[in-house]
């Protein structure tokens, strides 16, 4: 019997899934983060041990062998690429195929799509647009990190309101909603605090991106400087969105939206749901149509040249899994 292993891990947890190629469920399990831009090789070996053998306790003795798919947070950019494939190998105890080391977003965006060609737009505290072409290709758009990117992001939004703050902290903006709020959100009590903690990394950039629902909020109550700020956010994803279209060579195309900034905020959503049908009507917005660890059985499945086995993609799509 044949087997196929996804694994999702970012920077709070890391799921896995064991299916057979019948579809049965094997395993699963969860433990802690696996992001290999944040955590040390030691904790991810570690985390990854304490999943893994809690998914393969009772395995059948039947198994030939295991296809495995690692979607991993900052895999596609990490520089021990070799380091962390090593680990992986070392860490299967049955038979298996080499892994497959990707990242979580390439997992998301197999199974937001089920494999099929169409389009991701990932905006949370980070923002990057995926496009799977009919060649089965992808292509991305944006997600260069917050420092230089990340346009359109949480983070980015939080950005704006940081220099908002400033501005008006010396008088080159009116005074306006954006200190006090902003003091209020970073619990500093005062201007030289907030310079401190920024000065001395307590305040980092999860932190700036969580002032983005107070931005949203503000527009709500209409600040106009907010609403500006959320109109060039949502101009900017846009701008992913069609750049990615064009990159992939789709014609009329689903998009599945993504991220907590997308999923959390129904203004936000509204927003740039009815901006994206005036500028690329030919893109239509769907639901996710399987889950990413579900997407990274798929790459398993894949990868060990057995197509897709029709019991185990109508297992994948079912509701208990997907």
């Amino acid at each position: 019997m044949k087997a196929y292993l996804g694994i999702d891990g970012g920077g709070t947890r890391t799921r896995s899934l064991l299916v057979s190629e019948s579809g049965d469920i094997l395993g699963r399990a969860v433990a802690g983060p696996s992001n290999v831009q944040q955590v040390s090789m030691d904790t991810l070996r570690g985390n990854l041990q304490e999943l893994l053998d809690q998914t393969f306790t009772d395995l059948p003795n039947n198994i030939e062998y295991i296809s495995s798919c690692f979607g991993l947070a900052g895999a596609a950019s990490a520089k021990n690429k070799d380091e962390i494939r090593d680990t992986l190998v070392s860490l299967t105890p049955v038979p298996s195929e080499s892994p497959i080391l990707t990242s979580d977003a390439h997992i998301a965006l197999i199974g937001a799509l089920a494999n099929r060609p169409g389009l991701m737009l990932i905006a949370g505290t980070g923002s990057i647009c995926l496009g799977r072409d009919a060649d089965g290709r992808t292509h991305r758009t944006g997600g260069w990190g917050p420092m230089y990117d990340d346009l359109g992001s949480g983070s980015w939004i939080g950005q704006q309101a940081m220099q908002a703050t400033f501005q008006e902290s010396d008088g080159r903006r009116p005074t306006g909603p954006w200190q006090r709020n902003v003091l209020k959100r970073l619990r500093c009590n005062s201007m030289e605090e907030l310079l401190c903690k920024v000065k001395t990394g307590e305040i980092t950039n999860p932190h700036v991106a969580a002032l983005a629902p107070m931005v949203i909020q503000l527009a709500q109550t209409g600040v106009s400087a907010a609403d500006a700020i959320l109109d060039r956010a949502i101009q900017e994803l846009i701008r992913a969105v069609t750049v990615t279209h064009r990159k992939s060579k789709l014609g009329p195309a689903p998009l599945v939206l993504v991220g907590g900034l997308l999923e959390k905020s129904e203004l936000f959503r509204e927003r740039l749901t009815a901006e994206l049908k005036t500028a690329a009507p030919e893109i239509q917005i769907q639901k996710s149509l399987m889950t990413p660890i579900v997407g990274a059985v798929v790459v398993a499945c894949k990868k060990s040249n057995d197509g897709l086995p029709k019991e185990l993609e109508q297992a994948l799509t079912a509701e208990l899994i997907g």
